[in-house]
C-alpha cells in the first residue's frame, strides 16, 4: 500500500520485485528508485525493477484499507504544527 501512497503523492511508476512470501511493490520517482518500506526485510532485497501498476499493487489489499492508510495518512500531515 505504501507504493500505491508514493505513486500518488509524487507519481512515478509503481515497480515490483518477486520474493519468497510474494511480490514486493515500491516505486521509481524522476528516475530514482525508492522503497519506503525496505527496512522491514531482514536481508537486503536483489532488486529486479520489474514494471507493475496499480491495480496489480492493489490486489494485496483491499480499496477500503488502502483509502484508510491515505486518509489517515493527510490527517496527519494536517495536524502537523
Amino acid at each position: 500500500m505504501t507504493a500505491l501512497l508514493a505513486n500518488d503523492l509524487f507519481g512515478g511508476d509503481i515497480l515490483k520485485t518477486p520474493l519468497p512470501d510474494g511480490d514486493h511493490f515500491y516505486n521509481r520517482i524522476d528516475g530514482d528508485r525508492i522503497d519506503f518500506t525496505a527496512k522491514q526485510f531482514d536481508t537486503p532485497i536483489g532488486y529486479l525493477d520489474v514494471p507493475s501498476d496499480r491495480t496489480e499493487a492493489l490486489a494485496g489489499t483491499t480499496p477500503e484499507k488502502y483509502q484508510a492508510l491515505r486518509s489517515t495518512f493527510h490527517a496527519t500531515i494536517r495536524s502537523q504544527p
